[in-house]
């Protein structure tokens, strides 16, 4: 006898088919999307670690051009002591009250005496100075009042001589005046009120 053989042409859809046939074409097609899919994260993890790398080495250029350009850290100042006195000296310098201190040169001036030069001394809280007077008693009355006049505490003959150049014969003399400690209180306390804004 013969064997029946059942041949249908006729595509069924898939969910006429045999179980098992459909079975193995459900494991075909998620081998299928598992591949592709395993493939398509291999592929971007050798994107994401080739844009690693070449960041890596433009970073590392970056560094290298950096250090390239940074110049190299200069060594710290130092000063010897004659310099330190001398900008010491300088800032005392600007810090004097020359105001106050020619206001009081201001008060005392007369027709008498000829003022020839000033000079601050900070460390000795003094002014040294240089003038010219008709006579002796001219000098002692000048230095009298410059010494009761503020910033001024009192005032003394330091040297005098007679100036035989000058068909006049002047008494040049120097002269110390010595800076009231009032005024040391108000610098400072100016001071520490600008320092405190």
């Amino acid at each position: 006898m013969m064997k029946q053989l059942n041949i249908n042409f006729v595509d069924r859809p898939l969910w006429r088919m045999p179980v098992a046939v459909r079975q193995r074409q459900a494991l075909i097609g998620l081998g299928v999307a598992t591949a592709l899919a395993g493939m398509a994260i291999v592929w971007q993890w050798q994107q994401l670690d080739q844009q690693l790398d070449e960041m890596t080495q433009s970073i590392t250029l970056a560094r290298q051009k950096l250090v390239e350009r940074t110049p190299p850290a200069t060594a710290p100042l130092l000063l010897f002591e004659q310099q330190i006195v001398s900008i010491n000296s300088a800032i005392d310098q600007l810090n004097t009250p020359w105001p106050a201190l020619l206001d009081g040169f201001e008060r005392v001036a007369s027709a008498d005496i000829a003022l020839l030069q000033i000079e601050p001394d900070h460390r000795r809280r003094l002014v040294k100075g240089v003038a010219e007077a008709k006579n002796h008693q001219q000098m002692l009355d000048y230095l009298k009042l410059l010494g009761s006049v503020a910033p001024f505490s009192g005032a003394m003959v330091i040297r005098q001589e007679v100036n035989e150049k000058d068909p006049n014969r002047p008494l040049r003399f120097m002269f110390e005046a010595l800076l009231d400690d009032s005024l040391a209180v108000v610098e400072t306390s100016g001071e520490q009120a600008r320092d405190a804004e």
